[in-house]
């Protein structure tokens, strides 16, 4: 397998980076629009796999907190936001993540910060305890189907959600406190 190259890693990050900070600014949806056209694009490589994503996980939280606030406006007797301001919230939040997932799918993040020894460090830490929570949540999502004759429900799943989060909240901050330890063991 041929390595890629980390300064390309680094400047691919470093631009990603400057777009994601300089998109989170724009407020007007036909901008956001065409940023979303051209990071088609650009990034068209698995364009489907990330839309798919985000569609799966950033825009229920993102629709759903729009819903909310137009809501609650309405409850308070305001107007509520316009629809442009809603549109370009949730043109924001799914093209930042859509820039994020084909970007970190591009780019070996690891090779990128071998320049610095304390980000591998730290990077090294976070998709650790990224994997041993996908563990937890993979296994406590078996254990669910495990004990339902059938495939569970929505309402299920939700329903087992509080105490798995509370879970993944123990175990993260237990996983936190052992690297935390083993680090200053090492003289960090």
């Amino acid at each position: 397998m041929r390595r890629r190259d980390p300064r390309r890693a680094r400047a691919v990050l470093a631009v990603w980076l400057a777009a994601s900070f300089a998109l989170s600014a724009v407020t007007d949806w036909r901008v956001l629009a065409a940023a979303s056209a051209l990071a088609l694009a650009i990034l068209a490589r698995g364009a489907t796999a990330h839309l798919r994503r985000v569609a799966r996980l950033v825009l229920p939280l993102s629709l759903g907190a729009s819903a909310l606030a137009f809501a609650l406006d309405r409850l308070a007797g305001r107007p509520g936001p316009g629809w442009d301001a809603l549109l370009a919230l949730n043109l924001r939040a799914a093209l930042l993540a859509f820039l994020a997932l084909a970007v970190l799918a591009r780019v070996d993040v690891l090779a990128a910060a071998e320049r610095w020894p304390w980000a591998t460090r730290v990077l090294v830490v976070v998709l650790a305890q990224i994997h041993a929570l996908r563990l937890l949540a993979t296994d406590s999502l078996l254990g669910l189907r495990s004990r339902l004759p059938r495939r569970p429900r929505a309402r299920e799943v939700v329903r087992s959600a509080g105490p798995i989060t509370g879970t993944l909240l123990v175990l993260s901050g237990r996983n936190a406190r052992d690297v935390a330890d083993a680090l200053r063991a090492r003289g960090f």
